[in-house]
C-alpha cells in the first residue's frame, strides 16, 4: 500500500501528520509529502492521498485512489472562536468528493460533524494520540525537572496557560523547564527547542502538566497531544478540566481550577510511590488505545482496509 500526505506546512497538523507517518512506516506501508505537482503524484501513485481543508491542495479529479481530508466540526453547535468550518472549506471538500473525512474528535463528539454524514460524506472521529515510535520511557531518567512543559504561548492559549500553569511555573519549590514559543513573561520559558530535543525532555521529568484551549475545555474536541506524548514519555500527567478527558485517560489527574491543579502537582511530587504508580497507569492508557497506530487502524477499517488496520494493531504491542 502506498499512501501520500498533504504537504507539511508547521504547527500542530504537521506533528499529527508525522505521527500518522511513522505508524504506517512502522509495520511497511510507503509513505510521502505531495508537494503538489501531478507528474509527482503520478509518479508515488498513491492507493490513499490523507489531506486537510486547512491545507488545500489540488487533487487530481482523475485520481484512482481513495481520498480522506482532515476537517473542522461542521454541525448544530457553534464552538466559539470560530472552531466550526467555513462555508468556503465545506464547498471544498465538497468539490473533491473525498471518501471520508476525519476530526479531532472522539466517537461521543460525533454530534459536532454530523452535517458532514448529513451531505454524504463519512466523519471518522480521529483525535491527536501519541506517537510511540518517538516518545518512550527510555529517552529519559525522569527525575531531571519536577515538571516539565513544552509550547507556544499566544493570546488565545494564554487564557488558560496564565491560570493554570503560571502559578506552578512561579512556585520556587518546584524545579521546572520550559521550552517553547511566543510571549512566555518573567523569563518563564527556556525558548524554543528542536523536535529532537523534545522526546527527551518529556522523559525527563516527574510530571507534565497539560493545558487545554478553552473550546477543548468546554467541548472536549481538539485536545493537544502533548498528554499522550508525555503519557508514553514516563511522565505523570496533571490536565486541566478538558471535558471528557477520561475517554482517553481513566487515570488522568485533573485540577478542576487552578488552585487544585496546583496543589495537585505539589502533592504527587511529595509521593513518589504513588507518582510512579500514576506514571505507568497513563503510559498503558496510552498504549492501549491512544497511539497513531491505533488512530490509522480506525481510519483503515472505516475505507475498507482491514488488513492493514489489524497490522497496526498487532505492530502497536510491542511497545508495551
Amino acid at each position: 500500500m502506498r499512501v501520500l500526505f498533504c504537504s507539511r506546512v508547521g504547527g500542530a497538523w504537521s506533528f499529527i501528520t508525522d505521527g500518522m507517518i511513522n505508524a504506517l512506516r512502522d509495520i511497511g506501508i510507503i509513505t510521502d509529502r505531495w508537494d503538489g505537482k501531478r507528474y509527482s503524484w503520478d509518479a508515488f501513485s498513491p492507493d490513499l492521498y490523507i489531506g486537510a481543508s486547512g491545507h488545500r491542495q489540488d487533487i487530481p479529479n482523475d485520481r484512482k485512489c481513495k481520498v480522506v481530508v482532515h476537517v473542522n466540526p461542521h454541525g448544530p453547535t457553534k464552538i466559539e472562536p470560530n472552531i466550526n468550518e467555513s462555508q468556503d472549506a465545506i464547498n471544498w471538500v465538497k468539490a473533491i468528493k473525498p471518501d471520508a473525512v476525519f476530526g479531532y474528535g472522539h466517537e461521543t463528539d460525533r454530534h459536532y460533524w454530523s452535517f458532514w454524514d448529513k451531505i454524504g460524506i463519512p466523519w471518522v472521529p480521529m483525535a491527536t494520540a501519541g506517537d510511540a515510535t518517538i516518545f518512550n520511557i527510555a529517552n529519559g531518567e525522569h527525575n531531571k525537572y519536577d515538571i516539565g512543559y513544552v509550547g507556544g504561548r499566544w493570546p488565545y492559549k494564554a487564557k488558560n496557560i496564565d491560570a493554570y500553569l503560571f502559578p506552578v511555573l512561579r512556585d520556587t519549590t518546584i524545579s521546572r523547564m520550559v521550552r517553547g514559543w511566543g510571549i512566555w513573561p518573567d523569563n518563564l520559558c527556556g525558548g524554543p527547542i528542536t523536535d529532537n530535543e523534545v522526546p527527551v525532555l518529556l522523559a525527563s521529568c516527574k510530571i507534565v502538566p497539560c493545558i487545554s484551549e478553552p473550546h477543548t475545555l468546554e467541548h472536549g474536541i481538539d485536545l493537544p497531544e502533548r498528554v499522550f506524548k508525555a503519557a508514553l514519555s514516563g511522565a505523570a500527567v496533571i490536565h486541566d478540566p478538558a471535558k471528557g478527558l477520561d475517554r482517553y485517560l481513566p487515570h488522568a489527574i485533573i485540577g478542576s481550577n487552578p488552585k487544585l491543579f496546583h496543589y495537585e502537582i505539589q502533592n504527587l511530587l511529595k509521593d513518589h510511590c504513588r507518582l510512579t504508580k500514576i506514571a505507568q497507569q497513563q503510559r498503558e492508557d496510552v498504549l492501549m488505545a491512544h497511539t497513531y497506530h491505533h488512530r490509522m487502524a480506525v481510519l483503515m477499517t472505516a475505507l475498507g482496509f482491514q488488513d492493514i488496520a489489524s497490522s497496526l494493531l498487532l505492530a502497536v504491542q510491542r511497545f508495551k
